[in-house]
């Protein structure tokens, strides 16, 4: 049997090939697919470069380690048609990596605390009435909206840390692993960017963003700072937009609808109170009630 030069010496191709015998993922693919070593020999070349992309694998902890020519791919073997063919494929450092960046092209999250792209559904506390009530509507929700049924979103609202930001972020990251695009966003910290993009030119952008957007969600509406601009001229129009296209409008708060007209007037006239009760009522016609 000729020599193979391997590395920096001459080898047997009987060695060789006992050596590739003693690799479990080379030794399990001859097996499989009933290899003698006249096919083994004549694909020897193919084979040991393999065995040394394939080990260069075996160590690695991520995209940061991978020692391969192209980043992020791993080789395989196939058999077909009396032929051993090698291709590559993303190795699973790489798949998790692009499915975190997909996910955060479907999901952006507006000045939210990081603990909201953790939070799932599977780790959610229905330890009381109104959770269980949450829960029983956020499956119902994940159910019936892919099917294209017109349902409400929620407005949550209660006592400061009573879990109302990770109930949104919980269902947040549910729909987009169907693949729905979300913004969940902290009303407040956006309702100061509303006022600091006019000078950018980015209002107008943004503004159709939070329209258009599959699933919208305010966290902490109330708890902004009072503007009358921002109420008539912004959200007023961009609720207006997702009532009339029947786009779901999710909202937490710490008061609840009712109340939500006073936190948004600026003074006693009637006409600003009506336009503050004009916003709440696009809220109410968006919404299901719920107090946590």
């Amino acid at each position: 049997m000729e020599k193979l030069n391997y590395g920096n010496s001459d080898v047997n191709n009987e060695e060789l090939i006992e050596g590739l015998f003693q690799d479990p993922v080379l030794s399990n693919f001859f097996i499989e697919n009933d290899l003698n070593s006249m096919v083994i020999e004549e694909y020897l070349s193919n084979l040991l470069s393999f065995k040394v992309e394939k080990d260069k694998c075996i160590e690695c902890s991520g995209l940061n380690d991978c020692q391969q020519d192209t980043i992020g791919l791993e080789p395989r073997l196939t058999y077909e048609n009396g032929r051993i063919k090698t291709y590559h494929r993303e190795c699973k450092y790489s798949v998790h990596r692009n499915l975190q960046t997909k996910k955060d092209d479907l999901i952006n999250a507006m000045y939210m605390p990081k603990m909201i792209h953790e939070a799932t559904l599977e780790d959610y506390k229905t330890n009381t009435d109104p959770r269980k009530e949450i829960y029983k509507y956020m499956m119902s929700f994940l159910r019936l909206f892919p099917m294209g049924e017109k349902i409400l979103g929620l407005y949550i609202w209660g006592e400061y840390k009573k879990g109302k930001t990770y109930t949104l972020a919980s269902l947040a990251n549910e729909l987009i692993k169907k693949e729905y695009s979300v913004v969940i966003a902290y009303y407040p910290d956006l309702v100061r960017e509303f006022k600091s993009s006019i000078s950018t030119g980015g209002l107008e952008p943004l503004i159709n963003k939070l329209k258009q957007i599959d699933v919208l969600m305010l966290d902490d509406i109330g708890g902004e700072g009072k503007s009358a601009w921002v109420r008539d001229e912004i959200l007023g129009p961009i609720l207006q937009y997702r009532l009339l296209d029947e786009k779901p409008t999710f909202f937490s708060s710490n008061v609840s609808r009712k109340e939500l007209a006073a936190y948004m007037v600026d003074n006693s006239q009637k006409a600003e109170q009506m336009k503050a009760y004009r916003i709440v009522s696009r809220i109410i016609s968006l919404t299901e009630e719920i107090k946590m």
